[in-house]
């Protein structure tokens, strides 16, 4: 078995190195939101919790898409162009309030994976018949 028998071609293995990026992101912060809420870093730790389970159940999603274009299933195409234009508000949204470094890093990180989602092949239902 050789590697290109084990990875999948670049245009299927960009967005999904992205994808697991933007999981690693969403799995820390989710982490950090978990234990601010149990050592009292917050004054609202049921909030802090839940924001930490919402953030992490994010992070499964994205960690889907990521597989599923490692994979190489053209069915995670769709959602992640509709993930990476929510993920473009958001950065806008955090850019125009008080962290415009991260809200840049995050619009160019979703733009840049959007693109690299247009690149990858849309597969016809019917081409089996």
């Amino acid at each position: 078995m050789t590697v290109s028998d084990r990875w999948p071609p670049p245009t299927w293995r960009i967005p999904a190195v992205l994808h697991a990026l933007q999981t690693l992101v969403l799995v820390i912060f989710a982490v950090v939101l978990l234990i601010e809420s149990v050592a009292g870093g917050t004054d609202n730790g049921a909030r802090a919790a839940t924001e930490g389970a919402t953030v992490l159940a994010l992070a499964a999603c994205c960690g889907l898409l990521a597989w599923g274009f490692w994979r190489e299933r053209s069915l995670a195409r769709t959602p992640s162009l509709l993930w990476n234009a929510l993920a473009v508000i958001v950065g806008f949204t955090v850019a125009t309030n008080g962290a415009p470094a991260i809200g840049v890093v995050v619009i160019v990180v979703a733009v840049a994976t959007f693109v690299a989602t247009l690149r990858v092949p849309s597969y016809d239902l019917d081409e089996g018949e």
